[in-house]
């Protein structure tokens, strides 16, 4: 068994030219290779339920059997578990599996194997070293595909293969992030989430796409601190990944919602963990996650008006002139806004941020006797006490101080999910505990009246912004404005007084 650790980069066809013309990949020290490859399966996926892949390939004439275990990624960085010898086609010896249970699974399902998907692939490969590490370059271009004309998937489903894998054989991880930043200064080399073989099974299930939601927020206090920070961190660029494709190819607004959720929780947890954290790091990544933030910030405001705001107004009167323009209006601006996303998200320094992240996230140390159950709670109620405060001092028609306010309560209700895990609910008085019934219901429902309320000054903003002269949308917004300001003063006082 070894231990595969790969960064995983796409990037565009038209710019492979610069890429072979990089003076750390030399033509005449490539070595090219035809790879085929079939992936197994049994006709109810139990490999792809337990994330785990199979695979015959084809290379030089010889055969090789494979089994990689999955493992969360994020940055582009996987690090998993691999199996691999010489093999007879056709035939799943599976002795070379260390791992006894897994190798007794994979030894009950061996009779009921068949061939799911295949990815067949030119790869060109070059060993660099980089300080004290050598490290596999392959550059990988072919099709993944995937059915048989006839079969209950229909016909064949193909995709493209067109990335850059970076596997370290020797030698410390930094080394691979650093020959990673090398290659980046000639062109847009983007951290790319799915490997082959998820590609291969989405294929194959020819499922429609669909948004990635938000995974329960996880604090693992059992691992050692530094490591369960890192993975709460990378786990929320991991769901910012998830959605980056949905970003690209599809116009479904729930893809940028998910996107700017991940945005906001990594953002959280960043402030939230702030006292433990690097000021170094802290100051170095902030505000390139608030600048992104930003950025699909602007094109979620036309979504969330196009979308929210506009339709009881269309749902009242479906034919007047001036709400057909303003939605003529906000199609425009939402479609402009998705150009530029798409646009950054292809870019070189979108994907310097994920590289660069990653690589500091994993480079996190924190003292071995920091206790994060006991600095998680007093840091929640730290934060508690900041929001009450807030509320006391906040009137309801102060747009900016309710919008600061909102931010914390979202910001508070992130922590508070991270302290209601059951590994931290030991350590959590029982009198005032985070998850309480009655201060969840209370802030649920602050949050969703503070959430309306900010989505009417935002339209009002986005309308004078582009100087879009609409009366009644104007009236509308201001009377759902007022019905609002009579309704928060009772739940800031609520919230302001909970004990």
């Amino acid at each position: 068994m070894s231990q595969e650790i790969e960064l995983k980069l796409r990037f565009a066809r038209r710019d492979l030219p610069q890429l072979y013309a990089h003076p750390r990949l030399p033509r005449n020290a490539a070595r090219t290779q035809l790879l085929r490859n079939t992936y197994y399966d049994n006709a109810e996926l139990a490999l792809h339920q337990r994330r785990i892949a199979v695979r015959l390939r084809q290379k030089n004439g010889s055969t090789l059997l494979t089994v990689k275990s999955s493992a969360p990624a994020s940055g582009g960085l996987s690090i998993r578990q691999e199996w691999e010898e010489a093999a007879t086609p056709g035939v799943f010896d599976f002795s070379l599996v260390s791992d006894p249970q897994l190798r007794q699974f994979l030894d009950q399902i061996r009779p009921t194997l068949r061939p799911i998907f295949s990815t067949d692939f030119e790869r060109q490969t070059w060993i660099v070293n980089e300080g004290d590490a050598r490290i596999e370059v392959a550059i990988d271009l072919g099709h993944i595909r995937a059915g048989t004309p006839g079969d209950k998937h229909g016909t064949k489903n193909a995709e493209k293969i067109c990335e850059i894998e970076l596997e370290l054989l020797s030698g410390s991880m930094e080394h691979l992030f650093t020959l990673c930043h090398t290659l980046q200064r000639r062109l847009a080399l983007i951290p790319a989430l799915p490997s082959k073989a998820e590609r291969g099974y989405q294929c194959y299930l020819a499922a429609p796409a669909a948004p990635t939601l938000a995974p329960p927020p996880q604090l693992n206090t059992t691992d050692a601190p530094g490591h369960a920070l890192r993975q709460l961190l990378l786990a929320q660029v991991e769901h910012l990944q998830r959605n980056e494709s949905g970003l690209l190819q599809h116009k479904d607004p729930e893809y940028l919602h998910q996107s700017r959720l991940a945005l906001r929780r990594l953002r959280s947890a960043l402030a939230f963990f702030s006292p433990l954290l690097p000021a170094d790091y802290s100051a170095q990544f902030a505000p390139r996650w608030r600048k992104l933030s930003r950025l699909l910030g602007h094109t979620r405001d036309w979504d969330v008006f196009l979308h929210d705001t506009l339709p009881p107004m269309l749902r009242a009167l479906p034919h007047h002139p001036e709400l057909r323009a303003l939605r003529k209006l906000a199609q425009q601006e939402a479609a402009a806004g998705r150009k530029e996303i798409r646009q950054h998200c292809n870019s070189a320094a979108y994907g310097r941020l994920l590289l660069d992240f990653t690589a500091a996230t994993h480079a996190l140390n924190l003292p071995e006797t920091t206790d994060l159950c006991h600095f998680s709670w007093q840091r929640w109620q730290e934060w508690r006490h900041e929001s009450q405060t807030l509320a006391a001092q906040t009137p309801a028609n102060a747009p900016r101080a309710l919008h600061r306010l909102r931010r914390r309560l979202k910001a508070l209700q992130f922590s508070r999910d991270l302290l209601a895990t059951p590994i931290a609910e030991p350590v959590t008085p029982a009198a005032s505990a985070p998850a309480k019934p009655a201060d969840r219901a209370l802030v649920k429902t602050l949050l969703q009246e503070l959430g309306q309320y900010n989505d009417l000054v935002v339209a009002r903003q986005l309308l004078r912004a582009r100087k879009h002269d609409s009366p009644l949308a104007h009236t509308w917004i201001a009377g759902q404005r007022a019905l609002l300001e009579q309704q928060l003063p009772n739940l800031l006082k609520y919230w302001s007084h909970t004990p």
